[in-house]
């Protein structure tokens, strides 16, 4: 009598859902699927999402794409796992909509790097598709969101300037 054997998950599955699984509060694969399908406009079920993190059912690189973006999985992590045809299409979906964004708007996107642009598009993404928000209220916590990243960013300069300051290593000469 044979057994069946579960299907083995390919590499970007599994890191897909462990970032999916990462989530706070944890995304089910309702709402990952929920918002796939509001950054896609397609069709995008739960019960597609599960085949394909499970390895039931191989990802085409354009959902692979859409569920990195989805969790947060960047271009360099799926070129990684071996998904260079999904890392092309995630990486040109972020250089596009962040380049479309008006909320992105005072921030330089072709300076600004894909990881950065990829989370700040993620949390805008959660912000937009919240039901219990006006639209005044949404705009509103959006640039805080951006508010936050950019503080946050200039916070991490300054940090790194103290630190190349006290081993002297900032300045070309070594010395002042």
């Amino acid at each position: 009598m044979g057994t069946t054997q579960e299907p083995t998950a390919p590499p970007e599955a599994k890191l897909i859902n462990q970032r999916r699984k990462a989530q706070i509060p944890r995304m089910s694969h309702q709402r990952a699927a929920d918002l796939a399908q509001q950054l896609t406009g397609a069709g995008f079920s739960a019960s597609a999402w599960g085949k394909i993190e499970s390895g039931a059912m191989r990802g085409r690189a354009d959902r692979i794409a859409t569920m990195a973006m989805v969790v947060g999985v960047t271009a360099d992590e799926l070129t990684a796992v071996g998904r260079q045809d999904a890392a092309r299409l995630l990486h040109e979906d972020v250089q596009r909509r962040a380049g479309a964004d008006p909320a992105l708007a005072g921030l330089d996107v072709t300076v600004t790097p894909e990881a950065v642009l990829q989370v700040i598009l993620q949390g805008l993404d959660e912000i937009r598709s919240h039901s219990g928000l006006t639209d005044d209220q949404k705009k509103a916590v959006e640039a805080s969101l951006i508010r936050s990243v950019l503080q946050t960013v200039s916070t991490q300069i300054d940090h790194i300037r103290t630190v190349l300051d006290a081993t002297g290593e900032r300045s070309s000469g070594g010395g002042r």
